[in-house]
């Protein structure tokens, strides 16, 4: 658990630490600011399509390999499992498969991933090749079932599965508890979530500076700033909440904690519910929630 965050192989962070230096400053500043970036980024999106998943650009290859793999490292790290001989499902992988050429390095049995968008059709071929130079081993493509499904339905994807994982991905889906309910049905008894969830705002120049900025908004503000794949604003209590309706038995590894100074100032700009929410859920920033079925 840690009250900083670098960019750190798969740090879901962003580059650069968080400094929180909007704190003592005036939180109508920062409300402007994160509105106006807001509604230049959905009117973007809205354009362009989402095409952006991560602070870097997917030709960045060592970088790439580096957070691919810390990707994987944290999984392991926070389910407590390796991965051998599981079979896996990813949501949301993302600009590449790479996490996926990782776990079976690592032995999984088989693994597919699920994205609502065609992210990862397109990666540039020298990130495959430096990955299997990393693992040692060919990255074999035809060994990955990759789906472009609609959440929460997924009526692309087959069971079972032995563990599902995600990387900053539950934290834009739209449904989280019937997702965690389909999830239900495509895991095998015993089966294991594990998802690590970004839960500051994304947008670069706000996200270091004032990362619970995304709650400053009322509802019919935000839904002004939305795109597909806008942060969904839950709390590690919500994710939590959405587990255990769905019968999972779920627990959160903390790990990103913004500092006691600064979520008490923040909460004086925060609209409903956000404001009177307990400190310590607006405080854990990026966590990870592991679930067992």
């Amino acid at each position: 658990m840690t009250t900083s965050d670098a960019d750190a192989p798969g740090s879901a962070a962003g580059p650069g630490p968080v400094t929180y230096e909007a704190a003592g400053r005036s939180p109508l500043l920062w409300w402007a600011a994160g509105l106006g970036m807001g509604l230049a980024n959905a009117a973007r999106h809205r354009i362009r399509g989402y095409r952006t998943p991560r602070p870097f650009s997917a030709d960045e290859v060592e970088r790439s390999v580096d957070y691919v793999i810390g990707v994987a490292d944290r999984w392991a790290e926070d389910s407590e499992l390796d991965f051998a001989g599981r079979r896996i499902l990813e949501l949301g992988p993302g600009p590449d498969l790479g996490t996926g050429a990782v776990l079976l390095a690592r032995g999984a049995k088989s693994y597919d991933a699920a994205d609502l968008f065609s992210l990862a059709s397109g990666t540039n071929p020298a990130f495959y090749e430096a990955l299997g130079g990393r693992l040692g081993t060919h990255v074999e493509l035809d060994q990955i079932g990759y789906h472009i499904t609609t959440y929460p339905e997924m009526s692309e994807v087959n069971g079972p599965f032995d563990l599902v994982v995600s990387n900053a991905a539950l934290e834009h889906f739209d449904d989280v508890r019937a997702t965690f309910a389909r999830l239900a049905e495509l895991v095998a008894p015993g089966g294991t979530m594990c998802h690590h969830i970004d839960g500051m705002i994304h947008m670069r120049g706000i996200r270091q500076r004032d990362p619970l900025n995304m709650l400053r908004y009322r509802r019919w503000v935000y839904r002004a700033m939305s795109f597909p794949g806008i942060p969904n604003r839950l709390r590690a209590a919500d994710f939590l909440t959405a587990a255990t309706a769905t019968g999972w038995t779920a627990r959160i590894v903390p790990h990103l904690v913004a500092p006691d100074d600064y979520v008490d100032w923040a909460r004086r700009g925060l609209a409903s519910p956000y404001a009177s929410m307990d400190a310590e859920d607006l405080a854990l920033l990026t966590f990870t929630l592991v679930a067992v079925r």
